[in-house]
């Protein structure tokens, strides 16, 4: 068993995710309902303002992101010098420091080669796109300007 499917299994952690730095999810606990591409985008936007308040506030640099809402808690990793994350949801009434104590044990071991399977998984299941960047481009702007206002 990897570490992964160690912390997927954990009867406190709701879902787990990883994502790499260039917009790719690399392996999740449970099907997601947005697009693939869109989750890493934003955990990369997040995890930038955190570490930019972070310098602001003179506190050092955040290890752990979190975000508590009235169901649970979301918590985000920036692993390996930012190169991937890994987020957890867990319930409101899980028991957090717990369930933080075996994250760090478990995150923080991490190397770069315990990352290498998830993206060769990605390499390997991507399919070149039949369209090109310019045909894509083209495509929206056409539909932007058929796009009725209001």
């Amino acid at each position: 068993m990897d570490w992964f499917e160690r912390l997927a299994g954990n009867r406190y952690i709701d879902v787990l995710l990883l994502a790499n730095n260039q917009g790719r999810l690399l392996r999740s606990s449970r099907p997601l309902t947005s697009d693939d591409e869109l989750l890493p985008s934003m955990l990369q936007a997040f995890e930038v303002l955190a570490q930019t308040l972070s310098n602001e506030l003179a506190c050092g640099t955040a290890k752990m992101i979190q975000i508590s809402t009235e169901l649970g808690h979301i918590l985000l990793f920036p692993l390996i010098r930012s190169n991937y994350y890994a987020v957890v949801m867990a319930d409101r009434s899980a028991p957090l420091m717990l369930v933080l104590v075996e994250l760090d044990r478990t995150l923080s071991r991490l190397k770069q080669e315990d990352f290498d399977p998830f993206e060769e998984a990605i390499l390997l299941s991507s399919h070149p796109s039949d369209l090109n960047a310019d045909e894509i481009i083209e495509a929206v702007q056409d539909w932007l300007r058929q796009r009725p206002l209001g």
